[in-house]
Formats: C-alpha cells, sequence, structure tokens
C-alpha cells in the first residue's frame, strides 16, 4: 500500500493534466452560479478518475494475463528504467524552464482553453457537462503519454503480489 501511495503521488502531479485542471478551476471560479461551478467541477473529477480507472483496471487484466512470463517482467523493468532516465534528463534540461507537458504543444493547448471556455459558458447543463466529459477523457488519455511507466509499473506490483478481483479495484 505504500507503494500505491508513492506512486499515486508522483503520478497525480503530472503536468499534462495539471494545466488544464487549473484551467478549468479558473474559468469555474468566475461562474455566478454556484451550484452549476460545482456540478461542471465534480464531473470533471469524477470523469477523470473514472476514465483513469478503467485503463488501470484494463492495464492489469492484460498484465494478469501474460505476466508469468520472466521476458515480459523483464521487459516492464527495461521500459521503466529507459522513461525513468528519459524523464530525469527532460528534467535537468527544463529545471529552469517552466514547459510542462510536452506532449501538447500551444496552439493545441489554445483550443483546449478555447473548449473549456465554451463549454463551461454553455446555456445547456447537459451540453457543458458532455464537454466537462469528453475533456476528462482526452486529458487522461494524453496523460498517458507523460507517465505511461508508472501506471504499467503499478500494475505489474499488484499481480506480482496476486492482487487481483476487488482488491484490484481498492488499490
Amino acid at each position: 500500500s505504500s507503494a500505491a501511495v508513492l506512486i499515486g503521488l508522483i503520478d497525480g502531479f503530472n503536468p499534462c493534466a495539471m494545466w488544464v485542471l487549473l484551467f478549468l478551476i479558473s474559468m469555474l471560479l468566475g461562474m455566478k452560479n454556484r451550484r452549476r461551478m460545482w456540478i461542471i467541477g465534480i464531473t470533471f473529477l469524477l470523469a477523470s478518475a473514472g476514465i483513469y480507472m478503467a485503463i488501470m483496471l484494463s492495464w492489469i487484466n492484460i498484465v494478469v494475463n501474460i505476466s508469468a512470463s520472466i521476458i515480459f517482467r523483464n521487459i516492464i523493468a527495461v521500459i521503466a528504467l529507459i522513461g525513468a532516465i528519459i524523464n530525469i534528463n527532460s528534467f535537468r534540461k527544463e529545471l529552469k524552464k517552466d514547459s510542462g507537458c510536452q506532449v501538447v504543444d500551444s496552439k493545441k493547448r489554445k483550443k483546449i482553453f478555447s473548449k473549456i471556455k465554451k463549454f463551461t459558458t454553455e446555456k445547456s447543463l447537459f451540453l457543458a457537462l458532455g464537454g466537462v466529459i469528453l475533456l476528462a477523457i482526452s486529458v487522461n488519455v494524453v496523460e498517458l503519454a507523460c507517465s505511461a511507466g508508472l501506471p504499467l509499473v503499478f500494475t505489474e506490483i499488484l499481480t506480482i503480489n496476486k492482487i487481483t478481483g476487488i482488491s484490484s479495484f481498492y488499490y
């Protein structure tokens, strides 16, 4: 469980998702209708958690079925080490810059910002909720490009410890 907390904390501060969340919060705080603000904000969080959980459960099912192979475990270890080296080198080079997520360029960010503005000001609550759910799904898919190694390592840890079924939902 300490590995789950540590990996969750590290993966939870992903710059790919954080800039979207901060911009969404800034847009929501400017809303006059507090009930609507809470509904849209909580919907984003629940949709993000749901899609991330679905991805993790899919990976754990795949890993459970093929992790008996020592070769597969070694491949996961090599991927994790390569990812760590790349991220550490990138961090060292970008230490003085505020580049955030390198997966989404500034043009795509502006497009996402305009979509956030559009659905937060949408008159129909259902259309706003649909927009925020699609945003949450797309952000979490992009986030995997930033940190696919951590969820993969975590699912392998669960598999090695024979954690399946209801227990895997908990973790």
